[in-house]
């Protein structure tokens, strides 16, 4: 049974949460992982045992869910290029100020998408952690800039594959998009957020955040829906 977007919306916002990892962990002297497959590895490993110690409770408290993501996830997620990149032009005109406003308000917006795909999702999340498969290969890498292919295998999914790209900021590689079928998340936040915003300033996009009004699901569906028309025709 093919998943539904929905539920490869979320594999995709649990940047790999849901997903068993087969990959052996290794890290550098200090203990942080050195390579972009070890980073995929550590948020895989972390976040899949939080999910089957706590999957009661991540299903019924979303603060649960956030909490699970500013612990676990955020330290690998570059949510400054993030925000940069929703930002579009206005990024350009943009003091520190604002770009560090919106890096807040976005970050509290996708922990909450987060919170909100484990709570939809948890017994799919649970039966993942039990039984599913994903293999990763590191696609590309250079200085700055990596690509980890997750194909993933399991219940609810017959066969996904998750493009995960990182960049190298200050000695640590962070997670800043994922792509599945063609489509990316960050394109499709960014499209969210201009549209929320009527393409304003950065004021008006930080409310639309914090009014969460950014209807990333929706966007998200109508996206996959036409590469999947599109795949078909």
């Amino acid at each position: 049974m093919n998943a539904p977007r929905t539920l490869i919306l979320a594999i995709a916002l649990l940047l790999a949460g849901l997903l068993p990892t087969t990959v052996a962990a290794s890290a550098d002297a200090g203990g942080e992982p050195a390579s972009p497959e070890e980073v995929v590895n550590e948020v895989v490993t972390e976040a899949l045992q939080t999910i089957a110690e706590e999957r009661e409770t991540l299903a019924t408290d979303r603060a649960a869910g956030v909490e699970l993501f500013n612990d676990q996830v955020l330290p690998w997620v570059d949510t400054d290029l993030m925000a940069r990149f929703a930002m579009g032009p206005a990024a350009r005109q943009a003091d520190p100020a604002e770009i560090e406003r919106l890096r807040a308000a976005l970050t509290n917006r996708v922990a909450n998408l987060y919170a909100g795909a484990l709570q939809r999702y948890a017994e799919e999340a649970a039966d993942f952690a039990e039984e599913g498969e994903v293999s990763l290969r590191t696609v590309s890498e250079d200085d700055k800039r990596a690509i980890v292919s997750a194909r993933v295998r399991g219940p609810h999914v017959d066969d996904l594959t998750l493009r995960i790209q990182l960049y190298k900021r200050d000695d640590r590689w962070r997670v800043f998009d994922i792509e599945t079928s063609g489509v990316s998340i960050l394109l499709v936040f960014r499209d969210a957020l201009q549209a929320a915003s009527h393409g304003g300033d950065v004021d008006a996009m930080i409310a639309a955040l914090e009014a969460g009004s950014v209807n990333v699901e929706e966007a998200w569906e109508e996206e996959t829906g036409d590469a999947a028309d599109a795949a078909d025709s």
